[in-house]
Protein backbone atom coordinates (compact mmCIF):
# COMPACT_ATOMS: atom_id res chain seq x y z
CA UNK A 1 0.00 0.00 0.00
CA UNK A 2 3.04 2.52 0.59
CA UNK A 3 4.94 3.83 -1.65
CA UNK A 4 8.36 5.54 -0.97
CA UNK A 5 9.80 7.45 -4.13
CA UNK A 6 13.41 9.59 -3.66
CA UNK A 7 14.80 11.88 -6.01
CA UNK A 8 18.13 12.00 -5.47
CA UNK A 9 18.33 15.55 -7.95
CA UNK A 10 14.51 16.95 -7.84
CA UNK A 11 15.57 19.73 -9.81
CA UNK A 12 17.43 18.34 -12.95
CA UNK A 13 15.60 17.92 -16.12
CA UNK A 14 16.65 15.99 -18.95
CA UNK A 15 15.41 15.62 -22.55
CA UNK A 16 13.52 12.43 -21.07
CA UNK A 17 12.03 14.30 -18.37
CA UNK A 18 10.96 16.85 -20.43
CA UNK A 19 9.31 14.54 -22.45
CA UNK A 20 7.45 13.12 -19.87
CA UNK A 21 6.01 16.34 -18.78
CA UNK A 22 4.67 17.39 -22.16
CA UNK A 23 3.20 13.85 -22.38
CA UNK A 24 2.01 13.87 -19.37
CA UNK A 25 0.39 17.39 -19.66
CA UNK A 26 -1.51 16.87 -22.67
CA UNK A 27 -2.86 13.39 -21.21
CA UNK A 28 -4.00 15.40 -18.54
CA UNK A 29 -5.67 18.23 -21.06
CA UNK A 30 -7.38 15.98 -22.68
CA UNK A 31 -8.77 13.82 -20.12
CA UNK A 32 -9.79 16.30 -17.64
CA UNK A 33 -11.22 19.87 -17.54
CA UNK A 34 -9.17 22.14 -15.95
CA UNK A 35 -6.15 20.07 -14.77
CA UNK A 36 -2.52 20.59 -16.17
CA UNK A 37 1.13 19.82 -14.40
CA UNK A 38 1.05 23.67 -13.89
CA UNK A 39 -2.45 23.84 -12.08
CA UNK A 40 -1.60 20.84 -9.72
CA UNK A 41 2.46 22.53 -9.30
CA UNK A 42 1.04 25.70 -8.30
CA UNK A 43 -1.26 24.25 -5.66
CA UNK A 44 2.16 23.58 -3.69
CA UNK A 45 4.36 26.32 -4.78
CA UNK A 46 3.75 29.76 -7.36
CA UNK A 47 6.81 29.62 -8.65
CA UNK A 48 5.99 32.24 -11.22
CA UNK A 49 5.16 34.70 -8.69
CA UNK A 50 8.66 33.57 -6.69
CA UNK A 51 10.41 34.24 -10.09
CA UNK A 52 8.92 37.55 -11.10
CA UNK A 53 8.60 39.52 -7.35
CA UNK A 54 11.24 37.53 -5.33
CA UNK A 55 11.05 36.78 -1.42
CA UNK A 56 9.54 38.67 0.47
CA UNK A 57 7.00 39.99 -2.33
CA UNK A 58 5.58 37.20 -3.48
CA UNK A 59 3.82 36.12 -0.30
CA UNK A 60 1.14 39.05 -0.45
CA UNK A 61 1.22 38.94 -4.29
CA UNK A 62 -0.10 35.08 -3.85
CA UNK A 63 -2.29 35.63 -1.06
CA UNK A 64 -4.04 38.00 -2.29
CA UNK A 65 -4.61 36.53 -5.43
CA UNK A 66 -5.52 33.09 -3.75
CA UNK A 67 -8.06 34.69 -1.47
CA UNK A 68 -9.98 36.70 -4.41
CA UNK A 69 -10.39 33.84 -6.34
CA UNK A 70 -10.79 30.91 -3.34
CA UNK A 71 -14.13 28.89 -4.37
CA UNK A 72 -16.77 28.94 -1.47
CA UNK A 73 -16.26 26.04 0.82
CA UNK A 74 -12.67 25.13 -0.28
CA UNK A 75 -9.87 24.67 2.11
CA UNK A 76 -7.86 26.65 0.14
CA UNK A 77 -4.22 25.32 -1.60
CA UNK A 78 -1.47 24.11 0.46
CA UNK A 79 0.80 27.25 -0.69
CA UNK A 80 -1.65 28.86 1.31
CA UNK A 81 -1.68 27.17 4.06
CA UNK A 82 2.05 27.05 4.26
CA UNK A 83 2.01 30.39 4.10
CA UNK A 84 -0.58 32.19 6.13
CA UNK A 85 -1.70 30.51 9.83
CA UNK A 86 -3.53 31.70 12.54
CA UNK A 87 -1.31 32.21 15.98
CA UNK A 88 -4.01 31.36 18.55
CA UNK A 89 -1.72 33.03 21.17
CA UNK A 90 -1.86 36.63 19.75
CA UNK A 91 -4.65 36.37 17.35
CA UNK A 92 -2.20 36.86 14.52
CA UNK A 93 -1.58 35.73 11.08
CA UNK A 94 2.11 34.13 10.53
CA UNK A 95 4.00 32.69 7.79
CA UNK A 96 5.46 29.25 8.54
CA UNK A 97 7.00 28.89 5.10
CA UNK A 98 9.33 32.43 5.75
CA UNK A 99 10.01 30.80 9.36
CA UNK A 100 11.60 27.68 7.67
CA UNK A 101 13.39 29.71 5.44
CA UNK A 102 14.56 31.50 8.36
CA UNK A 103 15.57 28.50 10.34
CA UNK A 104 17.49 27.54 7.43
CA UNK A 105 19.57 31.14 6.92
CA UNK A 106 20.13 30.85 10.86
CA UNK A 107 21.33 27.54 10.83
CA UNK A 108 23.82 28.14 7.96
CA UNK A 109 25.07 31.04 10.27
CA UNK A 110 25.72 28.41 13.01
CA UNK A 111 22.63 28.92 15.26
CA UNK A 112 20.52 26.31 13.73
CA UNK A 113 19.62 22.53 14.07
CA UNK A 114 19.48 19.50 12.11
CA UNK A 115 15.77 18.52 12.50
CA UNK A 116 13.82 21.63 13.46
CA UNK A 117 12.40 22.39 10.01
CA UNK A 118 8.65 20.67 10.07
CA UNK A 119 5.65 22.28 8.07
CA UNK A 120 2.29 20.42 8.34
CA UNK A 121 -0.95 21.55 6.34
CA UNK A 122 -3.37 19.42 7.61
CA UNK A 123 -5.88 21.12 10.01
CA UNK A 124 -7.52 18.94 12.63
CA UNK A 125 -10.58 20.32 11.53
CA UNK A 126 -9.95 19.10 7.81
CA UNK A 127 -11.17 15.52 9.91
CA UNK A 128 -14.46 16.30 10.26
CA UNK A 129 -15.92 16.17 6.84
CA UNK A 130 -18.93 14.36 6.83
CA UNK A 131 -19.60 14.51 10.84
CA UNK A 132 -15.99 12.62 11.07
CA UNK A 133 -17.02 9.80 9.30
CA UNK A 134 -14.41 9.58 6.08
CA UNK A 135 -11.98 7.30 5.31
CA UNK A 136 -8.80 8.56 7.12
CA UNK A 137 -7.05 7.99 10.03
CA UNK A 138 -5.01 11.01 9.92
CA UNK A 139 -3.24 12.53 13.77
CA UNK A 140 -2.04 16.13 13.43
CA UNK A 141 -0.74 17.82 16.39
CA UNK A 142 -2.80 20.65 17.36
CA UNK A 143 -5.30 22.06 19.14
CA UNK A 144 -8.68 20.32 18.01
CA UNK A 145 -11.52 22.91 15.69
CA UNK A 146 -15.28 21.89 15.58
CA UNK A 147 -15.41 24.02 12.07
CA UNK A 148 -16.16 20.86 9.52
CA UNK A 149 -14.64 21.42 5.90
CA UNK A 150 -14.90 19.70 2.57
CA UNK A 151 -12.56 17.83 0.70
CA UNK A 152 -9.50 16.83 2.62
CA UNK A 153 -6.04 17.54 1.41
CA UNK A 154 -4.17 14.77 0.39
CA UNK A 155 -1.11 16.03 1.05
CA UNK A 156 0.10 15.76 5.25
CA UNK A 157 3.31 16.92 6.14
CA UNK A 158 6.50 18.54 4.92
CA UNK A 159 9.31 17.97 6.90
CA UNK A 160 12.94 19.70 5.33
CA UNK A 161 16.56 18.52 6.87
CA UNK A 162 19.53 20.17 6.70
CA UNK A 163 22.16 17.71 5.50
CA UNK A 164 25.89 18.10 5.11
CA UNK A 165 24.76 21.64 3.64
CA UNK A 166 21.93 20.37 1.63
CA UNK A 167 18.13 20.93 1.77
CA UNK A 168 16.13 17.75 1.48
CA UNK A 169 12.61 17.48 1.40
CA UNK A 170 10.05 14.62 3.20
CA UNK A 171 6.33 14.94 2.07
CA UNK A 172 3.77 12.76 3.36
CA UNK A 173 0.37 11.78 2.13
CA UNK A 174 -2.65 10.65 3.31
CA UNK A 175 -3.80 9.52 -0.06
CA UNK A 176 -1.72 10.21 -3.72
CA UNK A 177 -3.62 9.77 -6.90
CA UNK A 178 -0.85 9.30 -9.55
CA UNK A 179 -2.77 9.78 -12.88
CA UNK A 180 -3.94 13.00 -11.90
CA UNK A 181 -1.74 14.47 -9.29
CA UNK A 182 1.66 12.42 -8.47
CA UNK A 183 4.19 14.31 -11.25
CA UNK A 184 2.50 17.97 -10.59
CA UNK A 185 2.77 17.03 -7.47
CA UNK A 186 6.42 16.21 -7.63
CA UNK A 187 7.10 19.35 -9.41
CA UNK A 188 5.68 21.85 -7.33
CA UNK A 189 7.48 20.21 -4.08
CA UNK A 190 10.95 20.24 -6.16
CA UNK A 191 10.11 24.25 -6.98
CA UNK A 192 9.13 24.11 -3.30
CA UNK A 193 12.29 22.90 -2.24
CA UNK A 194 14.42 25.00 -4.36
CA UNK A 195 13.05 28.28 -3.19
CA UNK A 196 14.05 27.16 0.46
CA UNK A 197 17.13 26.35 -0.76
CA UNK A 198 18.00 28.90 -2.78
CA UNK A 199 16.29 31.68 0.13
CA UNK A 200 18.90 29.97 2.59
CA UNK A 201 21.89 29.97 0.11
CA UNK A 202 21.95 26.39 0.72
CA UNK A 203 22.28 23.30 -1.87
CA UNK A 204 19.93 21.33 -2.80
CA UNK A 205 19.24 17.63 -1.34
CA UNK A 206 16.77 14.54 -2.25
CA UNK A 207 13.38 14.83 -2.49
CA UNK A 208 11.44 11.95 -1.16
CA UNK A 209 7.43 11.49 -1.59
CA UNK A 210 5.77 8.71 0.75
CA UNK A 211 2.00 8.00 -0.09
CA UNK A 212 0.59 5.76 2.63
CA UNK A 213 -2.48 4.99 0.24
CA UNK A 214 -1.33 4.86 -3.50
CA UNK A 215 -4.00 5.12 -6.41
CA UNK A 216 -3.93 4.71 -9.97
CA UNK A 217 -6.78 6.30 -10.76
CA UNK A 218 -6.39 5.66 -14.24
CA UNK A 219 -9.93 7.11 -15.79
CA UNK A 220 -7.82 9.97 -15.15
CA UNK A 221 -5.96 8.73 -18.10
CA UNK A 222 -8.93 7.40 -20.21
CA UNK A 223 -9.49 4.18 -18.86
CA UNK A 224 -7.19 0.87 -18.04
CA UNK A 225 -6.67 0.45 -21.50
CA UNK A 226 -5.91 4.18 -22.55
CA UNK A 227 -3.21 4.01 -19.65
CA UNK A 228 -1.66 1.29 -19.97
CA UNK A 229 -0.98 2.43 -23.91
CA UNK A 230 -0.19 5.50 -23.05
CA UNK A 231 2.14 4.27 -20.08
CA UNK A 232 3.76 2.32 -23.03
CA UNK A 233 5.03 5.85 -24.74
CA UNK A 234 6.65 6.76 -22.33
CA UNK A 235 10.97 7.15 -22.15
Amino acid sequence: MNVVLEIASPTRMGDDDLQIWRAVDAQLRAHTSDMSLDTVAGTLFPNHLYKRFGRPGFYDRYLTAIKRGKKKNSWGTYAWRMMERFDRRNGKNFNPLDRIVQKFIDAKNGQGYQAVYELGVLEPEDLLENGGDGPWCELPVADPAAKPRRNIPCLSHLSFKLHKGQVTLTAVYRAHYYAQRALGNLIGLSQLQRFVATEAGLDIGPLTSISTLAVLDVDSWGGAGATTTFLSTLP
